[in-house]
């Protein structure tokens, strides 16, 4: 029994260091050499969270692998479900790769955990976007400026769709709140001259 639990603790501690220096390689951004290490890491244990994570994220950046990263994901979320940053990266993958049913599902799961999370509703707007469901984008677009107003991008987001529905007095609205913070703002000002022009010829 005392051999079992010796044996079981230094397993432990070699997957430790299997994570450690796999951060070294991630570092180096040597994707294959990480990969090795982690995969040595959750083999000693299964139960290293962290192991499951970085490997899901190098399959993922590092090798441009969905379904890998997916699966190290899913096992780090069998052990933490509810850890923000998993289902983050999980609903970011899935957006890249246009599966916006599921990275919505993602985003949601962050919002139920933390409904105040504004980034969790930036992007699950992103996401409704991306599928063409614009209303349901508008209403997470704004759910995240309630919670934080100053947010830029959201304003910006919401500005362009407002042009693009027509809405145009709406449009000028978001830009407005924008340039009371950065008044010289070219981006915003070509907006701005975009949505005007639309407006006159409208």
């Amino acid at each position: 029994m005392v051999d079992d639990e010796n044996e079981q603790k230094k397993k432990i501690l070699e997957a430790e260091e299997f994570y450690q220096k796999g951060l070294v390689y991630g570092k180096e951004s040597d994707a294959d050499r990480a990969i090795e290490c982690w995969l040595k890491t959750v083999e000693l244990n299964p139960n290293h969270f962290e192991g499951w994570y970085n490997l899901g994220n190098v399959y993922d950046i590092g090798k441009g692998d969905l379904e890998l990263a997916l699966g190290c994901w899913n096992k780090a979320l069998e052990l933490k479900p509810d850890d923000v940053d998993v289902l983050y990266n999980m609903g970011n993958a899935y957006r890249e790769h246009k599966d916006y049913n599921k990275a919505i599902e993602s985003y949601k799961k962050v919002v139920e955990l933390n409904p105040e999370d504004h980034e969790g509703w930036n992007n699950m707007a992103n996401a409704y976007s991306g599928k063409g469901e614009i209303n349901q984008a508008i209403e997470c677009w704004k759910k995240a400026l309630e919670i934080k107003p100053d947010k830029d991008e959201t304003w910006y987001n919401l500005g362009i769709t407002y042009k693009e529905l027509g809405e145009f007095d709406l449009a000028i609205d978001c830009c407005q709140k924008i340039l009371e913070k950065y008044p010289n703002s070219y981006e915003v000002k070509r907006l701005l001259n975009a949505i005007n022009e639309e407006k006159e010829s409208a």
